[in-house]
């Protein structure tokens, strides 16, 4: 690592970071000097590879975000790693289950998961880790929504209305830890092409295509340089915001 990486000596907790959105996330944030924790429900075998492999550190996590206890024990086995925590990027959430289907037949109980897991779960992670930025005077949240909370989506609405929550939940966020030094933003993805999403009907993935002004598929990576940006020093002055990354389909 060089002296002039983004987030070198900076500890970043990563959610659902074993595959897809959260491993592009992870590798790059151990690019430029962050000692990772990868946190994940499942085995995050291969991120921690891939990161030993570039010669960085990291610390693997197993985490469920929608249970309080197993969020606090991700908080203490970063600060026991590094004694710190600088930054939390929440990009766990519960979407690979989800298929189409119209609202009046929704299943209360999917409705339940998916609340638990895409809004109480960042409030979670949140609230586990604010009292280490607190001491610290400085920290920098990166809540992962959608596109489809700012566009909209029939057919997924439990989903569109945990996002849409991420989006709201974000700017009091930055509202009431401002004062702590502690900096919320939102990045909003368009589709990207990942294991979980893989399945969705091909209709549905070509409309998001055509749409944007960078035709051609998404891909984790594309997410990367946003997510660093709003964790290091270069975003200082920036919270609350909603910064949408979808090659251009939704413009505003």
């Amino acid at each position: 690592m060089t002296a002039h990486s983004l987030l070198a000596g900076r500890t970043i907790i990563i959610t659902g970071a074993a595959t897809g959105i959260g491993q592009a996330f992870a590798l790059g944030a151990s690019a430029q000097g962050a000692h990772v924790v990868v946190a994940d429900m499942n085995s995050a075998a291969q991120t921690m590879a891939l990161i030993a492999q570039a010669g960085g550190r990291a610390t693997e996590v197993r985490v469920d975000v929608s249970d309080p206890a197993s969020v606090q024990a991700m908080a203490d086995a970063a600060l026991q790693a590094t004694g710190r925590i600088d930054g939390l990027v929440n990009n766990a959430a519960y979407f690979r289950e989800v298929t189409l289907t119209p609202f009046e037949e929704l299943d209360p109980a999917q409705w339940d998961r998916i609340f638990a897991v895409n809004v109480k779960g960042v409030w979670q992670c949140c609230k586990a880790v604010m009292p280490a930025m607190r001491r610290q005077g400085s920290g920098a949240i990166v809540n992962i929504a959608s596109v489809v909370a700012v566009a909209g989506q029939p057919g997924y609405l439990h989903y569109v209305a945990t996002k849409g929550a991420v989006l709201s939940m974000t700017k009091g966020l930055a509202k009431e830890c401002g004062p702590m030094g502690v900096r919320v933003n939102v990045i909003a993805p368009g589709f990207v092409i990942t294991d979980a999403t893989r399945n969705r009907p091909v209709e549905w993935q070509q409309s998001f295509l055509k749409a944007r002004a960078i035709s051609r598929e998404q891909k984790p990576d594309d997410l990367v340089g946003t997510a660093l940006y709003l964790m290091s020093d270069l975003a200082a002055f920036v919270s609350g915001q909603t910064i949408v990354v979808d090659g251009g389909h939704i413009m505003y």
